[in-house]
């Protein structure tokens, strides 16, 4: 019998935070909290140049550092995938990837 959709999401979920290393973890948000568009730049696992790279929305900017040297880009790639593991972090996985698509034909999704 094929798993709900609920297990599934929730080994995957386990699965991913086995995978995240431990001094990237961040600290519990608490649930009432529904805007978290600062705790990338509040909950202390990223650096001051590592949170002015990812703010930066000039990307003329950006490659005018590294171009220059001011920015490598393995510091560069790797604040950014920092940024993304925390994001990745404060959101549940979307049940869509855990549908059985062929049940979509009876317009109900199911698992």
């Amino acid at each position: 019998m094929p798993e709900d959709w609920q297990t599934r999401a929730a080994a995957r979920k386990a699965q991913q935070e086995k995978e995240i290393p431990d001094e990237w973890r961040v600290p519990a948000v608490p649930l009432t909290k529904l805007n978290v568009l600062d705790v990338p730049s509040a909950c202390g696992l990223l650096s001051e140049k590592e949170i002015q790279i990812t703010e930066t929305d000039d990307v003329e900017l950006l490659l005018r550092k590294l171009a220059g040297g001011e920015l490598t880009s393995v510091e560069t790639t790797l604040a950014f995938y920092k940024r993304a593991i925390i994001a990745q972090q404060l959101v549940e996985p979307s049940p869509i990837y855990l549908w059985n698509f062929d049940s979509l034909k009876t317009g109900r999704p199911t698992a």
